[in-house]
């Protein structure tokens, strides 16, 4: 199972990852006046869960009617190094 209970350090940073991703297609608030709440509740991960939140979080925003600027998708490409 897990440890149950405050989020930690690794959680809030893909939380953040996530949101940053979002953010930028948010409309601004003339544009749409209302309060947006995005809640993603990762259960298991073989992956990037901060992308799969991504991926979820816009499609929940295109099915509920915000005027995203643009869709975005989130990939998890792991540790790139230059050799």
């Amino acid at each position: 199972t897990g440890r149950v209970g405050m989020p930690g350090r690794r959680e809030i940073g893909h939380g953040n990852l996530a949101e940053r991703a979002l953010a930028a297609t948010i409309p601004s608030e003339k544009e749409f006046p209302y309060t947006i709440r995005v809640e993603s509740l990762i259960t298991e991960s073989n992956g990037s869960s901060s992308m799969a939140s991504v991926c979820g979080g816009c499609m929940a925003l295109m099915d509920a009617g915000v005027p995203i600027k643009a869709p975005v998708a989130g990939i998890a490409m792991g540790m790139l190094l230059d050799d």
